[in-house]
């Protein structure tokens, strides 16, 4: 197949969305599958070419940076649209963004007359702070655009359950299926050679950022210090709260204890992974984070709130221990069972890396494929495929 991908957001960029496109990209490309992604960015094409691995093709729409979030790019919607996308001719397309790019797709696929597959990969309502809009009729208004704009889809996927619920709840009308994202489990695999270590390690990966509930994080090492003084805190990421988050750390009393690596990848990122012990997180914006999946598949055990699509990822008891949001003493208190007790810790270790293989890449591609197949085949039919929600 001859498959585009739109995004608006693609590595170098570090996020949950970037990772995916590019990880999907990859494995569609060594399945044999003609893909090009379609996304925009502020690094130089040569930089960003070491990202295919002669894999799959890139075409950069133009764009700015985002005024609200500097991290990130705004598209320029429509500028050098159909040129590029008549001449790679794609057989489908997947958008994963409801932006400038996404909205791209939409008329790409409308003028092609080729089905369009949507990705919705997290909840939009939990990041208003960024834009100034944390008000009820924001909320409401961001489902209300989200919805809109995946009802011009031919079917609509999400990693979880919970996330493909609150789609209906808000108004989907489209078909909708549930496929998680993609894991490479071969590379993100427990130490060859454990080791016992003296010194014990909390660690947390993911973007430093008010919607991460980090400050209960922090505030959740610092009791499990006071009862294990020689446990280190391992912060992975970077983001708009670090010089908060660097100070809060002072003010807790650990800073002296406390690492800010910013962001780290490949080799370098796996092997802090290896030398932790728990990854601990006291977000209540999680759908299906690859930090966390990550953390499974080196063999982590997991202590995290229960909110949104964690509930589906984890096994309370089984993996991790789930505690209600807000609680840093009940995230501390899960912690120190893990870190106290080594059989317990191995259990649960052994328990993360087994179900870390339900995400493995062979499995999310294999549905993938599976589904753009069978949304080609109905292309023709078009009513048909509400089909697929059977």
């Amino acid at each position: 197949m001859k498959i585009a991908l739109f995004s608006d957001t693609f590595p170098p960029q570090v996020n949950g969305v970037a990772n995916t496109v590019h990880r999907f990209a990859l494995a569609l490309g060594e399945l044999g599958h003609e893909v090009r992604v379609f996304t925009i960015s502020g690094s130089p094409t040569k930089e960003l070419a070491r990202y295919t691995e002669e894999k799959f093709s890139l075409h950069l729409f133009p764009s700015t940076k985002a005024v609200v979030y500097p991290e990130l790019r705004a598209g320029i919607p429509f500028v050098k649209l159909f040129s590029a996308i008549n001449a790679f001719a794609p057989d489908i397309i997947h958008t994963h963004t409801p932006f400038a790019v996404g909205w791209n797709a939409v008329r790409c696929a409308r003028r092609l007359k080729v089905p369009l597959v949507g990705t919705h990969h997290t909840f939009f309502d939990h990041y208003l702070r960024h834009v100034y809009l944390e008000y009820e009729w924001a909320r409401a208004l961001s489902w209300r655009m989200t919805v809109r704009y995946y009802n011009y889809c031919d079917l609509v996927i999400s990693p979880t359950h919970s996330l493909a619920e609150a789609l209906k709840e808000h108004g989907l009308k489209k078909p909708i299926e549930v496929i998680p994202n993609i894991l490479d489990t071969d590379f993100f695999a427990p130490a060859p050679h454990a080791t016992t270590r003296a010194q014990k390690t909390l660690v947390y990966m993911g973007r430093l950022s008010y919607e991460k509930s980090i400050d209960d994080t922090l505030a959740a090492a610092a009791l499990v210090m006071q009862q294990l003084p020689a446990t280190h805190m391992l912060v992975i990421g970077d983001g708009p709260e670090r010089t908060k988050l660097e100070q809060l750390a002072a003010e807790l009393g650990i800073v002296e204890q406390t690492t800010f690596t910013g962001y780290l990848h490949g080799a370098e990122l796996v092997q802090k992974l290896q030398e932790a012990d728990v990854f601990i997180t006291g977000s209540k914006s999680e759908n299906m984070p690859l930090a966390l999946l990550e953390a499974m598949a080196v063999g982590l055990p997991i202590v995290a709130v229960h909110s949104l699509g964690l509930g589906e990822i984890l096994k309370h008891g089984g993996n991790a221990f789930l505690v209600e949001p807000g609680q840093p003493h009940a995230l501390a208190e899960s912690a120190l069972q893990l870190l106290q007790d080594d059989a317990l810790h191995r259990q649960f270790a052994d328990m993360s890396r087994r179900m870390s293989l339900r995400y493995s890449k062979p499995v999310a591609v294999k549905r993938m494929v599976e589904m753009y197949e069978q949304s080609i085949g109905y292309a023709a039919t078009p009513d048909a495929m509400d089909d697929l929600k059977k």
